[in-house]
């Protein structure tokens, strides 16, 4: 069983040199895989200057999503499983040891980060916050090290070195091959963010099992390559918000949203304005409008990669959405559009009385909150976005 350590890289020099000199020392010949697009701090050089037969790299001057950075990285690596990293990380003794007890094809596991308390207040699977340094200058590695040993020593005595999970993140370790399969990351999500919850509700679809170790240990110095560079300083909501409207533009849904369906559904939009298109948009596939979208595509097309073109249509156009919803934009209360995939939902699969389900058959159109809704297929369609092609340039 091999592993490769995948590491995205953007500037911050410092942390990428000193997470390579700390993982050779435990390490001598796991394969590492960099790759840096458009990283302007010497970077590109220091990839240049390195001799180590067990790494491998690819850089380019100019700008490419988080998805084709790591993309590059499982093309480029050549072990049977591949371990997402990040360059401001130390790993503990055991991490690669405890790894390979545990992998499988079978599953996706999450490894455990212990991070300073910057996001203390964020717990999730696999976090311990505990402070040895916010920084490499303030790092005290024996200490995280002993650490770790010892939180190894209490998980291995309650017999406790693993736990299944609903939920993940980023700091993952699969098989390669599951990785090519699926297509990897999905670069919709530009520059970043949203990749992983796309990537881990993939694997959910896929019937992949999760599974947290909570001895494969490392210590995470929490985002230096984005959360506290430049670019997340100026532009953060922008491109949270870009990002997290993509995903809804995929999946109809949101990530926190009880009902996880993706329905076919055309939005009848009369009495439109910008304003109107900008809050409905993503929560549908297609939109049928008298309105000339024109002003809202010049505005809203450079967030995304869907073709607004080829979903905006016109009133008159052909309609053959499984699920078509009519309203009146000067009526109906547009944020209520967030419980459509749910509403529909609970319509088709709520149980219901013999009586209920003939009314529903005579009449399968009804009324919710100024919409009208009618639903002519009631197929799903969110496993179809579990595969893709992958993509890095």
């Amino acid at each position: 069983m091999t592993f490769s350590l995948l590491v995205g890289l953007k500037n911050n020099l410092v942390y990428t040199q000193y997470f390579y000199t700390q993982t050779r020392l435990l390490y001598p010949n796991i394969e590492l895989v960099f790759v840096s697009f458009n990283s302007t701090d010497g970077t590109h050089q220091w990839l240049d200057s390195l001799q180590d037969k067990r790494v491998r790299y690819y850089y380019e001057e100019r700008d490419r999503t988080l998805s084709d950075t790591y993309n590059k990285c499982i093309e480029l690596a050549t072990s049977d499983y591949v371990v997402f990293a990040h360059n401001d990380m130390v790993l503990a003794p055991g991490f690669i040891e405890q790894l390979t007890a545990l992998q499988t094809d079978e599953q996706v596991l999450f490894y455990t980060t212990v991070e300073p308390p910057i996001f203390a207040d964020d717990p999730r699977p696999g976090k311990i916050v505990r402070d040895f340094g916010a920084d490499v200058a303030m790092f005290q590695r024996d200490a995280f090290f002993q650490f770790a040993q010892a939180e190894q020593q209490r998980n291995e005595q309650a017999s406790q070195t693993a736990v299944t999970t609903s939920k993940g993140i980023f700091f993952l370790s699969a098989s390669r091959n599951l990785l090519l399969d699926i297509g990897g990351l999905d670069p919709l999500f530009n520059p970043m963010f949203c990749e992983d919850d796309d990537l881990l509700l993939r694997f959910g679809l896929k019937g992949v099992e999760m599974v947290v170790g909570l001895n494969v240990l490392c210590y995470h110095f929490v985002s230096k390559t984005s959360r506290f560079s430049e670019e997340y300083v100026n532009r953060t909501r922008q491109i949270e918000l870009q990002s997290n409207r993509n995903f809804v533009r995929k999946w109809g849904f949101r990530n926190s949203d009880h009902s996880k369906h993706k329905y076919d559904i055309g939005l009848i939009l009369t009495n439109g304005t910008v304003a109107a298109l900008w809050e409905l948009e993503p929560w549908v596939s297609t939109i049928y409008t008298d309105l000339d979208p024109a002003a809202y595509i010049l505005e809203e097309q450079p967030t995304t990669a869907v073709d607004l073109t080829k979903k905006i249509k016109p009133l008159t156009a052909e309609r053959n959405s499984g699920v078509l919803v009519s309203i009146d934009a000067g009526k109906a209360p547009l944020d209520q559009i967030t419980f459509l995939s749910e509403i529909i939902y609970n319509r088709i699969n709520k149980p219901k009385s013999a009586l209920k389900k003939f009314w529903y058959r005579l009449f399968p159109a009804f009324t919710w909150r100024g919409y009208r809704i009618r639903i002519i297929d009631p197929t799903t369609h969110e496993t179809r976005l579990i595969h893709k092609k992958l993509t890095y340039a």
